[in-house]
Order: structure tokens, then C-alpha cells, then sequence
């Protein structure tokens, strides 16, 4: 959605969606519901009046957080729309809820275990609930970190500090070897205590299944275990002080 301005959901559907669908029909549109980070929302009856008339506006990325606005999309849209989790720890609830049956998510922690976030759909796909649940329940710390929220000290006193998405998993990224590149600003960095918290939930995951970091280790070459644990890792990737 728009930024900013906070048009109305007709006007998002007929001055920013069907523009663009309707001058270039041969790409496929992909609508991304955040009213959190926007301030705006296209909501379902507009986005079916969209896949109406467009053949390929078909699919949404939803990430408002609402079943209630998923279910109403689901039923607003018909059968045949494709309904993607914007959210990793909503991925199981979206796809086994039979009033929103979401085929699969646009998944923030891929970029750091795409196999596992993988298996994850396809167990779902599968109606295998029990191994879907398994390692959901595994991956959970991380899920957890898409937001990391701490509570600061400063010189006028205790503040709470959010640092969204994509901070946790760039920075994780980088910690492991990964070639995560850098932060278009405002966004920055981690504080100390943001990043230590963010690093207590990847060992949380790593000591409950190493297993599913073993493709990055391999593929990168670097000892999993001893980035996550040795200080000089983390150097230049948090700020000193608030």
C-alpha cells in the first residue's frame, strides 16, 4: 500500500493498483496489505474488484495481522485467488485455517533458512499439521525477531526501542557470512542490547536444530556455532550507545 498521503482504499485500487495493472497486463501484481508500516489499507472487497477486472492481480500479500480481514478476503476474492503469508509466524495459522487456506508465505527468515522455511509450506500443502507444527515450533525464536523490541537506558531515562524488519535478519545475515549488503538510511543498526537478544534466539533455534543451518554452513563455509558465539563477529554491526 501507499505511504503517507493514507488514500482511501478506493482510491489505492483506482489511482495506484489499476493504473499499473492495466498498463502493463503481462506482470503479475502482487497488492502487499501492511497497514502497520503504511498507514493505509486496501481492504478485500477492493482488492476483488481489482482481480475482477485485472487477470493478473491474483494473489496478495497479506500482512495486517487480522484473520477477521483475511477470512473477508478469502470470501470477498473466491477459490481460485492466491492468499500469501506477509508474516513467517502466521504461515501455519494462514494455510490451515480453512476459511483463509493460504498457499505459502513471502518469508523474511528465508533469506537465512530457505530450506527449512520451504519444508515448512510443503508439510503445510500436505496436510502434515503434526511435522508443520514441529518445526514451526523450532524456527519460533527467529519468527519472534522479525521485530526486535528492547527497552533502552538513556541519560533522560528508559525508552523502548523497535527495530523492524529488515534489521534482525540483515544483521544475522551478516554475523554468519552472509552477503546481506548494507542499510539504506534511516535505517541503522542494532543496539547492544537488540543484538544480543537477537543472537540468544538464533542459538535458541541452532541448539534445538542445528540441522537447519547446515546449508548455509556449507554453502558459506563458516562454523555456525562460533559465529554466534564469538564477539568479533558482531563488531561494527550495533551501536556502542543509545
Amino acid at each position: 500500500d501507499p505511504y503517507y498521503n493514507g488514500p482511501s482504499s478506493l482510491e489505492i485500487r483506482r489511482e495506484y493498483i489499476a493504473p499499473v495493472a492495466e498498463a502493463n497486463p503481462e506482470v503479475h501484481i502482487i497488492p502487499y496489505i501492511i497497514p502497520g508500516r503504511t498507514g493505509a489499507q486496501l481492504l478485500p472487497e477492493d482488492l476483488a474488484m481489482l482481480s475482477r477486472k485485472y487477470s493478473n492481480v491474483n494473489t496478495v500479500k497479506e500482512a495486517t495481522g487480522s484473520l477477521e480481514n483475511m477470512r473477508r478476503t478469502r470470501a470477498c476474492c473466491g477459490t481460485d485467488f492466491s492468499i500469501l503469508s506477509g508474516d513467517d509466524g502466521m504461515t501455519l495459522q494462514m494455510m490451515s485455517d480453512p476459511a483463509i487456506r493460504a498457499a505459502g508465505v513471502i518469508s523474511v527468515y528465508s533469506n537465512l533458512l530457505p530450506g527449512a522455511l520451504c519444508d515448512l509450506v510443503k508439510y503445510l500443502c500436505a496436510g502434515n499439521l503434526e511435522k508443520a507444527r514441529a518445526l514451526e515450533d523450532d524456527l519460533a525464536p527467529l519468527f519472534n525477531m522479525v521485530t526486535v523490541k528492547t527497552t533502552e537506558e538513556t541519560p533522560l531515562g528508559p525508552v523502548v526501542c523497535k527495530a523492524k524488519n529488515p534489521l534482525a535478519v540483515k544483521t544475522l545475515m551478516a554475523v554468519l557470512g552472509m552477503p546481506a549488503g548494507k542499510f539504506r538510511q534511516p535505517l541503522g543498526r542494532l543496539t547492544r542490547t537488540g543484538l544480543e537478544t537477537l543472537l540468544g534466539a538464533a542459538r535458541e533455534v541452532f541448539e534445538r536444530s542445528p540441522a537447519l543451518f547446515q546449508p548455509l554452513a556449507d554453502f558459506f563455509e563458516v562454523d555456525v556455532e562460533a559465529r554466534l558465539n564469538d564477539p568479533k563477529y558482531r563488531e561494527g554491526l550495533f551501536y556502542q550507545e543509545y
